[in-house]
């Protein structure tokens, strides 16, 4: 049994910039539960269910997170600069923008359309801003350390171009919403300029990762879950290609023979992505199990990659069906929303239990610059 004898002070140093992907994880149910809900008669209370855990644990973490940066701000720098590491800190404004989403999403009695549009677009300012900070020091910091290697390379990495991604998400319903309005055309073109940004980095990243999967020797167990993370840009994009078409009409005032030409090219080019993300399911569970038959995948805080992108691919399925109503992507999205729930029971419980033991509060040694690693 591990010592749980350490001081608050030693916890708050060593508090880990991935604690923010099990906010992730727990509020994107409450946003994959939505397309389901004239099939599932629970979901509408399962979503005030996980927005209100979401919220809790935000504002819980939120706590370690700012007084790290505040009481050992060279060891928050410490983390930011590793190529490993630093690709966590943005779950944080990852947070703000699912948390934003999911209240957008959840029916709340007591938050009048007064009261929460203003607070929408106070976490889409919040969330974006954070994004963009995040990955611009992340990727300069990277082009300032001729000491990153290749096979330090994981699909975390990817977090920064999916951050980007979620923008739109909430930005297309607060264009629609101040549509005629100076924050609507702002809105609107801030959200195509993240989409932008996200979907290149997607490319560039992808592309770096994946030859660094072939060429080199798989990354620690602990660092294996993020795998997952390649389903999650083109879930985004399909999202956002599904969404796009009203948000554009509204702001740039198409005709709508304009706006049904787009909707249609809209709904292929989503589908062409949806099958990417499907696909990179299906191989992450390959190689996942492949490499585990031997050995066994031990719990990390890393785990709660499996989460997000599950949801997101989710979320993904359920709007293609409302879009096409498609049999296959209704039965596809009730089944990734079965594995993500049972996988959000398992990696909670599993995280409870290493918070009271004290094994996930501990220092985090962050895997070295130069894995000594051989074929």
């Amino acid at each position: 049994m591990p010592n749980n004898q350490f001081s608050l002070k030693e916890m708050i140093q060593s508090f880990a910039p991935g604690w923010y992907a099990a906010v992730m994880g727990t509020g994107v149910i409450a946003i994959a539960l939505t397309p389901f809900r004239p099939v599932l008669t629970p979901a509408a209370s399962l979503q005030v269910f996980f927005l209100a855990l979401a919220v809790i644990a935000f504002v819980i973490l939120l706590i370690p997170w700012t007084a790290r940066w505040v009481l050992f701000p060279s060891a928050a720098l410490q983390d930011l600069a590793h190529p490993v590491s630093a690709a966590f800190f943005p779950t944080m404004p990852i947070s703000i923008l699912i948390l934003g989403i999911a209240l957008e999403k959840t029916s709340l009695p007591f938050l009048p359309e007064t009261t929460l549009w203003p607070v929408l677009l106070g976490l889409w300012l919040t969330g974006s801003a954070g994004i963009l900070a995040f990955a611009l020091i992340i990727i300069r910091n990277f082009f300032q350390q001729p000491e990153v290697r290749p096979e330090t390379a994981t699909l975390g990495w990817l977090i920064p171009a999916v951050s980007a991604l979620l923008v739109p998400v909430l930005g297309f319903s607060l264009a629609s919403h101040y549509a005629g309005t100076a924050w609507g055309g702002l809105i609107l073109v801030l959200s195509l300029a993240f989409t932008g940004a996200g979907s290149l980095l997607f490319l560039l990243v992808m592309a770096l990762v994946f030859s660094r999967y072939i060429f080199h020797a798989p990354p620690p167990a602990h660092l294996e879950p993020p795998l997952a993370i390649g389903m999650a840009p083109t879930s985004l994009l399909t999202i956002i290609l599904i969404r796009l078409t009203k948000p554009a009409q509204a702001v740039f005032g198409f005709s709508p023979q304009t706006a049904e030409s787009l909707s249609v090219i809209s709904l292929i080019s989503a589908v062409a992505l949806w099958g990417f993300a499907f696909f990179w399911l299906l191989l992450s569970l390959l190689v996942l199990l492949g490499q585990r038959r031997s050995t066994a995948l031990p719990f990390a805080l890393s785990w709660w990659a499996f989460v997000f992108p599950t949801g997101a691919f989710s979320v993904a399925s359920g709007v293609l069906y409302q879009a096409l109503e498609y049999p296959l992507f209704l039965w596809v999205g009730l089944a990734a929303l079965t594995g993500l729930i049972l996988l959000w029971l398992i990696i909670t419980g599993r995280t409870l239990a290493g918070i009271a033991n004290g094994s996930l509060l501990r220092s985090h040694a962050a895997p070295p610059v130069h894995p000594a690693q051989q074929r």
